[in-house]
């Protein structure tokens, strides 16, 4: 790790510590404050603010699954994150019977956490590189046949000139269309309509003009 990156590591880490110890306190305060118990008061800031660190490691361990498998520890995360915020800047509006309710609630969603995390599912990566390889045609083990430039006869009229055959774009290929036009540098989304920009310069590329989808 670079020098620059240490740094910034430590003052982050430095800046998260500072942070859980006041809302530590303020969230002991307000459990307190609902005739808690005191010998037991310790735990329970550690219930809501790790709640809060757990869901955003869940969702940063599952990035590479697409946004539905990570919306889950997300929306959980900023659920806690808002009572924390709560507790924090209002702490006398928080009703008892909400804070005596958050464990019971924070015990059966981390265990839902914990079975959403262990859900055997395939990385987005790999379903779009199926997904091409089930439109691609299949190539043939020989060798190709050496390529020749087709014979060019000189129109004897301007207007005799041929038109560029057309490329229809079919609904199958899409996934082979948006492929190549991320790697020729256009911003295209994983689902939806493909920009006609897009789809004029994939016809373009292969020799034609579009004529339909």
């Amino acid at each position: 790790m670079h020098k620059t990156d240490r740094a910034a590591a430590s003052v982050v880490a430095g800046i998260a510590a500072g942070a859980f110890t006041l809302s530590y306190e303020a969230l002991r305060s307000v459990y307190l404050g609902s005739d808690g118990n005191d010998n037991l008061s310790p735990i329970y800031p550690l219930i809501v603010e790790g709640f809060v660190t757990v869901a955003v490691w869940v969702a940063y361990r599952l990035r590479d699954f697409g946004w539905k498998a990570t919306a889950y520890p997300w929306t959980l995360a900023g659920l806690f994150f808002a009572y924390s915020l709560w507790s924090n800047a209002l702490p006398d509006t928080v009703p008892a019977p909400v804070v005596n309710g958050v464990p019971s609630v924070a015990v059966p969603l981390a265990v839902h956490l914990f079975t959403h995390l262990l859900k055997k599912r395939a990385p987005v990566r790999a379903e779009l590189v199926e997904l091409v390889a089930e439109d691609a045609e299949t190539l043939p083990d020989e060798p190709w046949p050496a390529w020749e430039p087709p014979a060019v006869q000189a129109p004897i009229f301007a207007a005799s000139i041929a038109k560029a055959p057309s490329v229809t774009m079919a609904t199958d290929s899409s996934a082979v269309i948006r492929v190549w036009a991320r790697h020729n540098g256009y911003t295209v989304k994983d689902t939806g309509r493909i920009p006609d920009s897009v789809l004029k310069a994939y016809a373009k590329a292969h020799g034609g003009e579009l004529v339909g989808a």
